[in-house]
């Protein structure tokens, strides 16, 4: 577990010297400044807290992550999927935050935090109101949800949750990702970043001032969810309307509005794919770039004097194909604006005001190979 410590009006030098021992110990006490109010950010370890069965029959959706509801259920933290199981298995990771006095009130804090995972069409209830046949622990089902529970009256505006998810490679339908950023102390400003890595079915990904990454696996379909012969029946009759493939894959990411995300998704060439991509911002200096639409197998529509926004279509079969149709990726950003950010507890700057990091954001590009190291 990391702490980083903070004096805020002191000099470093000075405030290292002072919090030396706050940093060092586990029991710091509130603050070796003697500001009770002082806080630091604390991190918890990864663990476990789910490993189950995950039947790939019965699964069609499953939720990671939602914006805060009812003063509680905000994970306020990065969320990374990977599609890395070779059995019908579902494993959730998840690692608390906290900014507290010290060590004991973050303790009490993540004690505090927990996985919420039910069954359920309509918004949480804390888990006793909730009907025991809807959890999803022992064995996931259908519209199973991933949020996180804080056991109280309101969950601490500074506090929340990172998740890490693996699934089944053989997952073909759809996954459902929201999470929001953590800006309440100024100097540590958390961004809630996704990362999916060998996505191959469609998904919905909505975030804020974050960054979204999304590596599309080798084997990806136009028409996930059909069968091998109906991609074979539709590859040979060139994907005309009735060769029986007509659902069609769906990847939509979007920071909401008005935040300005930056948007990445990596998807194989030869994917029969169409692209739309725009930054709303009037007058955007943001740009959507089309880094794989070089070797003439795409149609790029895109205009010199709006690099915002474009639309593009990659290896269109061609007739009777019917065009504009195909994997479908759209992303969106409503901001573009310089976002500052932590990545790490060791980011925060002992005496400053804002978080130490920043870079423009509100962009977005399609590509081929540029998350292979994801």
């Amino acid at each position: 577990m990391k702490k980083i410590c903070s004096a805020f009006g002191l000099g470093c030098g000075l405030a290292l010297a002072l919090l030396s021992t706050a940093c060092n110990g586990d029991d710091a006490g509130t603050s070796a400044t003697g500001d009770p109010f002082a806080v630091y950010p604390f991190e918890d370890e990864w663990r476990e807290v789910v490993n189950t069965s995950f039947p790939l029959d019965t699964v069609k959706t499953i939720t990671i992550g939602r914006r805060e509801f009812s003063d509680n259920f905000a994970s306020r933290g990065d969320i990374e999927v990977l599609f890395d199981q070779d059995t019908e298995t579902i494993i959730v990771e998840m690692r608390k935050y906290a900014m507290q006095g010290d060590q004991a009130e973050a303790e009490e804090a993540f004690s505090k935090l927990s996985l919420w995972a039910y069954s359920s069409s309509g918004n949480p209830d804390q888990p006793s109101q909730m009907d025991e046949a809807d959890n999803c622990v022992e064995g996931w089902q259908d519209g199973c949800k991933i949020y996180v529970y804080y056991d109280g009256l309101s969950q601490p505006v500074r506090s929340g949750a990172d998740f890490r998810v693996h699934l089944p490679r053989g997952y073909r339908n759809l996954l459902n990702v929201e999470t929001e950023d953590n800006t309440s102390e100024d100097a540590y400003k958390q961004r809630g970043d996704i990362t999916i890595k060998d996505l191959c079915g469609s998904a919905t990904l909505r975030m804020e001032n974050g960054v979204a990454k999304v590596r599309m696996c080798p084997e990806l379909e136009e028409g996930p969810t059909c069968s091998a012969d109906q991609i074979a029946n539709c590859e040979a009759m060139n994907w005309d309307a009735n060769c029986g493939c007509t659902d069609f894959g769906q990847l939509k990411i979007t920071s909401l509005d008005p935040y300005a995300g930056n948007i990445t998704v990596d998807f194989p060439a030869g994917l029969w794919a169409n692209v739309s991509m725009e930054n709303t911002v009037a007058g955007s200096e943001c740009l959507a770039s089309f880094d794989n639409c070089n070797d003439g197998s795409c149609v790029l529509d895109q205009s010199a004097e709006n690099l915002a926004k474009g639309k593009a279509e990659y290896n269109y079969p061609g007739e009777p194909a019917t065009p504009g149709v195909g994997y479908a990726f759209n992303l969106e950003a409503n901001g573009c604006e310089t976002v500052f950010y932590v990545d790490e507890p060791d980011d925060y700057v002992l005496g400053e005001m804002e978080s130490p990091k920043s870079e423009q954001r509100g962009n977005l590009s399609v590509c081929t190979g540029c998350l292979a190291d994801l």
